[in-house]
């Protein structure tokens, strides 16, 4: 099933970042990632993306803020 909706991945590692893409990318979802919370912030500005899914316990900036 092919699926045009994006997902924002964010996470400080990159292996987490790179071990969710591959997965969401498999399902057919388009895929954008940061890492870190103020990259996200400005992907989500100017990606919007359908869905952010972002590590809670990040540096700087968590995923609560």
């Amino acid at each position: 099933m092919m699926d045009n909706r994006k997902i924002l991945v964010v996470d400080d590692e990159p292996r987490m970042i790179q071990l969710i893409s591959m997965n969401l990318k498999l399902e057919g979802f388009n895929v954008v990632s940061s890492g870190d919370g103020y990259q996200a912030l400005e992907k989500v500005s100017r990606e919007m993306p359908d869905l952010v899914i972002l590590d809670i316990m990040m540096p700087d900036m968590d995923g609560y803020e």
